[in-house]
């Protein structure tokens, strides 16, 4: 039995590797086949000051939705955590 675990557990570490290696491999594929495209787009925006403050601007309303929603996160949490104070307080005070 230890035999086959240890052909199971080599077998699953080569899966492993395998799937590793073709990840590494897609990744590389993909920069290289983008590298041009994104030296083109950045040629397109960069030439104009208009599209600099427009790619600005979506960076910047980017950076306020997520704080926008990390704050919406916590009043969320903070309404629960109320609810369920409000739900024991109700239960064990009998008024």
């Amino acid at each position: 039995m230890g035999f086959r675990f240890k052909i199971f557990k080599w077998s699953q570490r080569k899966v492993k590797e395998d799937e590793e290696q073709n990840i590494a491999n897609n990744s590389k594929r993909r920069t290289r086949s983008r590298s041009k495209d994104d030296v083109q787009d950045e040629q397109a925006v960069h030439e104009s000051r208009t599209g600099y403050r427009k790619a600005q601007f979506q960076i910047e309303i980017e950076k306020k939705r997520k704080k926008l929603g990390r704050k919406l996160n916590w009043v969320i949490g903070c309404l629960v955590v109320a609810i369920i104070v409000a739900y024991l307080f109700m239960i064990f005070v009998n008024f």
